[in-house]
């Protein structure tokens, strides 16, 4: 958010973009080829105080609108999901607004482990089957501090170390053993040693990092918006010259977010005020008109056939999913719960 005035509420930047990424055990695998057949969709609905996760069933295109709920005594997740992640069989929940990361059993949706000692969570990603990073912010607009990424014991779900980083740390991206860290009240990317669990370095960036992918040539694209700059930027970088940067500039708006790529790597996906574009790996501007005309609130690819799933911004009532074709052509639609932001294939 630029840096919130709503200290739990995703903005309509997309903070929760991206690589939003939804995450999955093994972030650092190479692209060697399409993915297993995806069967169905799950969508993170970030809610208010109602979050939930919704099940999309491809083949039949029936709708479960909460999972969590009626697999846990009828105890509703609570306010402000904002991130979900699969590690082997577990699902986690980050959940922004409650200070905790909710567990849970894939196959049923049973609660089985809370993950707590945390301060405004916002994103997950595992390193391996053993151990993962959480990126929190501290302090409340206008008054933050310096945030940082704790490390997570999956076995006993427990905090075993904290690492400090810039303000309001946000999406990761987990690549060659190095985990690089948005920070999106700031200008820079942290960079931590992923075996040692020590920051090494900030890469200098335009303000206000959040969303992070890599493409399929191994170069880090990171979206940067900084609310109330004239200018947002996507930004291109190989890992091994980091300070040799393409910067993709457009004009600042408060709608831009959502960073993805589709399996293969060599598309990337950016959701802003004026359209969803597509862009190649080599591209050093945005296209003349997107891909679709219509910002989204969540965004997803799915890696078996590319089709597009588009979240809108409802926080009064149930939201709608949009699904296109690769070439932007709308399919259909469904309603699920309240702000989908974000979406898991599986």
């Amino acid at each position: 958010m630029k840096k919130k005035l709503f200290v739990f509420l995703r903005p309509l930047t997309g903070l929760a973009a991206a690589a939003l990424l939804l995450t999955a055990c093994d972030p650092d695998k190479e692209n060697t080829g399409p993915s297993a057949p995806t069967n169905v969709v799950y969508v993170v609905n970030e809610g208010t105080t109602n979050a939930a996760v919704s099940l999309y069933n491809k083949a039949d295109k029936t709708v479960q609108r909460d999972l969590f709920a009626p697999a846990n005594s009828n105890v509703p997740l609570g306010p402000f999901l904002q991130n979900m992640a699969v590690v082997d069989d577990k699902g986690y929940l980050v959940m922004n607004g409650a200070d905790k990361v909710e567990v849970v059993q894939m196959h049923n949706f049973q609660r089985t482990a809370t993950i707590s000692g945390l301060q405004t969570p916002r994103y997950f990603t595992a390193n391996g089957s053993s151990k993962a990073y959480v990126t929190e912010w501290q302090g409340a607009y206008p008054n933050y501090r310096a945030g940082r990424v704790s490390v997570v014991d999956l076995g006993s779900n427990t905090i075993s170390k904290r690492i400090g980083v810039r303000v309001n740390p946000e999406q990761m991206l987990l690549l060659n053993n190095k985990l690089y860290v948005t920070n999106s009240y700031s200008d820079s990317l942290a960079v931590i040693n992923a075996g040692t669990d020590v920051l090494e370095s900030y890469i200098a960036l335009p303000s206000g990092s959040k969303g992070i992918v890599r493409d399929a040539a191994g170069n880090i694209w990171v979206l940067c918006s900084e609310y109330g700059d004239p200018q947002d930027y996507l930004v291109r970088f190989n890992p091994a010259t980091p300070t040799q940067q393409v910067r993709i500039a457009f004009d600042n708006d408060y709608q831009n977010g959502n960073l993805r790529t589709n399996e293969a790597g060599n598309k990337i996906y950016v959701s802003l005020g004026s359209g969803t574009y597509e862009l190649t790996p080599t591209a050093t501007a945005l296209p003349a008109t997107p891909l679709i005309r219509r910002n989204f609130y969540g965004l997803g690819i799915d890696p078996t056939d590319n089709t597009i799933y588009g979240g809108t911004a409802s926080f009064s009532g149930d939201a709608k999913v949009y699904r296109y074709t690769s070439t932007g052509a709308v399919i259909d639609s469904f309603r699920v719960g309240v702000a989908p932001n974000s979406f898991l294939f599986r």
